[in-house]
């Protein structure tokens, strides 16, 4: 369901995933039934998807996804929607990165094609994070400025023109491919256009047409052209240019969409004629205007992009009523009204609401045109309603892809360019496994990070030599607190750190068990006799140290007890008889060191 004002241009690269619910459905009926406007000429019509051509008996899946685009491409909107659907199953299961983007990418174009901005925005953060973890960078910089489009519809300024930025720096890694940087300058100029910036886009497609000589493929040159034409007219109109450059713009519009039906491109003609029509309406060229109408109207329906012909039914209805034709216009008031019911399109109905009041207004219907225009209120108030909704599902998407685009990045990034972003990364992996597994203050080894060293010393043991560990605690340290403050606790927490990093060897295991307590787990099978000789140098060492250059009167000492683990023994149970061998050591006096029995 569309929530914002979309504009009729196309877009030239491809993506999606199966629709979700949209927002504001639930709201949806009851606004249609109280609509009270006349029944439609003819009943609903059920959409049946045009026939997908037959594909080869030995058809690869990569050749069933060149179908499916070719069809969205050549305007067989729904059959290629359908084939893209039916193979993403397939490339789900083969767990084929690469293929399951190219399927999110075909798609994209046939929801944006059929008016329907949710599931492109859906397909668009799925479709870059695919790509990105494929590694394929043309196709991702096509994938960036499709979802650019999408967030720029919904109105998401700031995250549309920071994507298209993003974009345009990765432009030289296709310097040699001009077609791809065609695609993007069509594609950006939609992003510009849907952001009122009309110079912009003109430029963008001015560079996508200049482009367009260097390879052979006439679709895209004729999308930029048409799109920079129906601007341009629009622009014209919009600055009151004088009426003769606006018919002489207007005829080479209309020559323009003249090829688009020789050329079977009808898909196309949909996106441009409505724009048109309503610059004849505001000149005064009904006739025309009726003619433009017609082709669009049948243009829709060939191609299959039904929620484009409500906004055709309701210019139709504009140019009969202004012509005081009111039954006529009430029959496309409401055909228009089963289309945008049929689309679940709440802008669209608003729309028909405000026109339904201005012809009953036309016939003097004053209670009626009330009724409606209350009706285009409400509608307008679901809509906006439906926008907010709308873009805190962009958020949350976006919020899902960010998750596991840090868990996946390191294995997807693969060319040098993007080399830093991957260091980066890694220092940042880097620093978070760093604080879980480090003490802040001293730098040592935290609880954690010792449970797991001693089980890995314990399992690399040397037979008939126990593991001995010893826990340490600095003597008095609450008085050294007190009478020296905290900020000289925690320096001569930090000294300690070091010191004992500095006295035992690099395979001991160093850490502060917490408060003022640290253990130590000795490396390679040193025995209980040599541990002892280790722990009185550390005591001795410890003692020694110039504590009066940090503060006045200031003297540190530390008390140690060590204890083999024994067989069957927990290392729980053994820092227990360690601890209680420094429990020793305080009731003898304290600076001392002493082994468990």
């Amino acid at each position: 369901m569309p929530v914002s004002r979309q504009r009729a241009r196309a877009v030239t690269v491809e993506a999606g995933l199966t629709p979700a619910r949209s927002p504001g459905e639930l709201g949806f009926a009851q606004i249609v039934g109280a609509a009270n406007l006349r029944p439609p000429v003819k009943p609903p019509r059920k959409k049946a998807a045009a026939p997908a051509p037959v594909a080869a008996a030995e058809e690869t899946l990569a050749e069933a996804l060149e179908r499916a685009l070719q069809m969205v491409r050549g305007g067989q909107v729904e059959a290629g929607l359908a084939l893209s659907h039916k193979l993403w199953p397939q490339a789900s299961e083969a767990d084929d990165v690469l293929q399951m983007g190219i399927c999110q990418h075909v798609m994209a174009i046939g929801y944006h094609y059929n008016g329907k901005l949710k599931e492109a925005l859906t397909t668009g953060y799925l479709g870059i994070e695919l790509f990105t973890r494929a590694g394929d960078t043309v196709r991702l910089l096509r994938m960036m400025s499709l979802h650019a489009i999408t967030l720029a519809q919904l109105g998401q300024a700031a995250e549309a023109m920071g994507l298209l930025g993003r974009a345009v720096q990765m432009l030289p890694l296709v310097a040699d491919e001009p077609w791809q940087q065609c695609v993007f300058w069509n594609n950006a100029g939609t992003v510009y256009d849907s952001l009122d910036q009309t110079d912009e886009a003109l430029a963008a497609w001015a560079r996508c047409i200049e482009l367009s000589p260097h390879f052979d493929e006439p679709s895209i040159k004729a999308i930029a052209k048409g799109n920079l034409l129906t601007v341009r007219l629009g622009a014209l109109c919009k600055q009151k240019a004088d009426r003769e450059t606006i018919l002489a713009a207007y005829a080479e519009q209309r020559r323009y969409l003249d090829e688009l039906v020789q050329d079977g491109r009808l898909h196309l003609v949909t996106n441009y004629v409505a724009e048109s029509a309503d610059v004849m309406i505001q000149l005064g060229e009904t006739d025309e205007a009726r003619t433009l109408l017609r082709l669009g109207l049948k243009a829709a329906q060939t191609a299959g992009v039904g929620p484009k012909r409500a906004r055709l039914e309701l210019l139709q209805a504009r140019v009969e009523r202004l012509g005081g034709l009111h039954r006529l216009a009430a029959a496309h008031v409401a055909e228009a009204q089963a289309l945008a019911t049929e689309s679940q399109d709440l802008e669209m109905l608003a729309r028909v609401h405000l026109e339904n009041s201005l012809l009953q207004e036309a016939q003097q219907h004053w209670r009626a045109a009330l009724d409606s225009y209350k009706r285009y209120a409400e509608t307008r108030e679901a809509l906006l309603a439906a926008q907010a909704e709308a873009r805190s599902q962009a958020l949350a998407a976006r919020v899902d892809v960010e998750r596991n685009r840090v868990e996946a990045e390191l294995a997807r990034l693969r060319s040098a360019e993007l080399q830093r972003e991957v260091e980066h990364l890694a220092e940042e992996a880097g620093e978070l496994k760093r604080q879980a597994l480090e003490d802040p203050l001293t730098g040592l080894a935290n609880r954690r990070q010792f449970e797991r060293r001693i089980a890995q010393l314990r399992a690399e043991g040397v037979p008939g030599r126990p593991l001995v560990l010893m826990m340490g605690d600095i003597d008095h340290f609450k008085r050294i607190n007190d009478q020296h403050s905290h900020t000289q606790g925690d320096e001569v927490l930090r000294t300690i750190g070091r010191l004992m990093r500095d006295h035992l060897r690099p395979h001991d295991v160093v850490a502060r068990w917490g408060g003022e307590e640290f253990v130590v787990g000795f490396g390679a099978g040193l025995t209980l006799a040599r541990a002892l000789g280790v722990a009185e140098r550390l005591r001795g060492t410890i003692e020694r140290h110039a504590w009066a250059s940090m503060a006045d009167g200031l003297k540190v000492t530390m008390s140690l007890g060590l204890a083999e683990c024994r067989d069957g023994e927990t290392l729980a149970d053994t820092l227990q008889r360690a601890d209680a061998a420094l429990y020793e050591c305080k009731k003898g006096g304290r600076n001392q060191v002493r082994a468990a029995r």
